[in-house]
């Protein structure tokens, strides 16, 4: 028998757990992005039985920052919960604001949340779905990421039947890097993916492989496969904060972007990205078929950097950290990010800072704005030299090129490139690191 809602326990759930009115705000505006989207749902009678009978943790694949309207989508007029990432909080005041009213489960990135584990519990018991998306971070190059194994272990923790959500299409009308939206179409698959039975009967590992085999999806092999254009304007504009080196000349952060096209700075490589979702070589230049195949040739070139002796990565970057509203970010110093095989590190190159400095958030971009004539105060001694060890990341969040956050019980920490494009580079080396120490990933 599956779990069932105790309505007699919960005739509903108390106030602090839910807000119809936000209910009614995430239902319009997903009615608004299936039409502007062209969104399409096909459900499996399991997944319509589940949804009838009892809560369930809906487990999804996060290829845009939309995510949420197609995985929320499929629940129309039944209570669902989603676990949020933290920063989103800190991306505009809207958001906050929004997830706040909502109720929404907060969770900080790749740090061991306890507070958010046992939250989806009590929504679980109190007979409301949980959505989360295991990978924690958006797919930016259009597939499914890492996948942390400590997801194996909530499931057989807490017991409830398990589905899923796979989205096709999200990935290409938001790409995370690109500076603007475009227009295709969207399938979302909802199916369910362990009874509370096969949960409590399979092992961890058993878990694990299931969840990544029924997340997995290529953005791009799957658009040219379904043959899908996707229109839009700006089109390969924000590219080059993927893919930052050159597959001619080796050249690292030297590709530029304007309408459709890529060029590379130092040999003139350049590629055409088609609405069709190929790379096309321009006269003699060269170049990979799809934007996954180019980003898992610089994977490749990481992956044989980071086994280097003394490989270690330094980049020039500016600080944030949450505002003491928690409604977006607050400047704090400049300096140089670090990483080799031992630690994560910061080291500010300030002892004071301007008072006044804004962040604009923009659609696969963050910008800071300094006002050279405002006021200077003194930076806090925490924020001085900043130290972990890279054995606790298996990957970080990040905005591809411009920025990576890192967390630990106090703060959300934003680090954004003050020079370089790099923060797909350290990316790939966090995750590649934590590769070559044997991770479960």
């Amino acid at each position: 028998m599956e779990k069932q809602v105790d309505k007699k326990k919960y005739p509903k759930p108390p106030k602090t757990m839910w807000s119809t009115r936000h209910q009614f705000i995430l239902l319009f505006i997903c009615v608004v992005m299936k039409v502007v989207c062209n969104a399409h749902y096909k459900k499996s009678k399991e997944f319509q039985a589940q949804k009838k009978s009892g809560p369930m943790l809906v487990l999804c694949n996060h290829m845009s920052a939309l995510d949420f309207c197609y995985f929320s989508s499929p629940f129309f007029f039944k209570k669902i919960n989603f676990v949020v990432a933290e920063n989103m909080k800190y991306s505009k005041p809207l958001f906050a604001k929004m997830i706040e009213g909502y109720r929404c489960i907060l969770k900080k990135q790749y740090y061991s949340d306890f507070s958010c584990i046992k939250n989806i519990k009590r929504y679980l018991d109190a007979g409301i779905s949980v959505a989360l998306c295991p990978e924690g971070k958006v797919a930016a190059e259009g597939k499914t990421g890492v996948i942390p194994s400590s997801i194996a272990k909530l499931v057989k923790w807490l017991g409830y039947p398990v589905a899923t959500v796979v989205t096709k299409g999200a990935g290409l009308t938001r790409p995370k890097w690109a500076h603007t939206m475009r227009r295709g179409r969207v399938d979302s698959y909802c199916d369910m993916l362990f009874t509370a039975e096969e949960v409590k009967a399979l092992s961890a590992d058993e878990v694990m492989d299931k969840i990544k085999s029924a997340l997995y999806q290529n953005e791009h092999a799957d658009q040219l496969e379904r043959g899908v254009k996707f229109h839009g304007t700006r089109y390969a504009e924000g590219l080059e904060r993927l893919l930052y080196r050159c597959p001619k000349c080796g050249a690292e952060f030297a590709i530029t972007s304007k309408g459709d096209t890529l060029t590379c700075s130092n040999c003139k490589n350049t590629v055409r990205y088609s609405k069709s979702g190929g790379l096309h070589p321009v006269g003699d230049s060269v170049c990979p078929e799809r934007i996954d195949t180019w980003f898992d040739l610089e994977r490749e070139v990481v992956a044989e950097e980071v086994k280097a002796e003394n490989f270690a990565l330094d980049y020039p970057v500016h600080l944030f950290i949450e505002n003491e509203d928690g409604d977006g970010y607050r400047f704090v110093t400049s300096g140089d990010l670090h990483l080799d095989k031992e630690v994560v590190s910061f080291k500010s190159n300030m002892t004071d800072r301007p008072v006044k400095v804004d962040t604009v958030y923009k659609i696969g971009d963050m910008e800071l704005i300094f006002d050279e004539n405002s006021p200077r105060e003194a930076v806090e001694e925490e924020f001085l030299e900043i130290s972990r060890p890279t054995k606790n990341y298996v990957t970080v969040a990040n905005i591809p090129g411009t920025s990576v956050d890192i967390y630990d019980e106090k703060h959300t920490y934003r680090f954004i490139f003050a020079k370089e494009l790099a923060a797909s580079k350290y990316t790939l080396a966090v995750e590649e690191l934590s590769r070559l120490r044997g991770d479960k990933l």
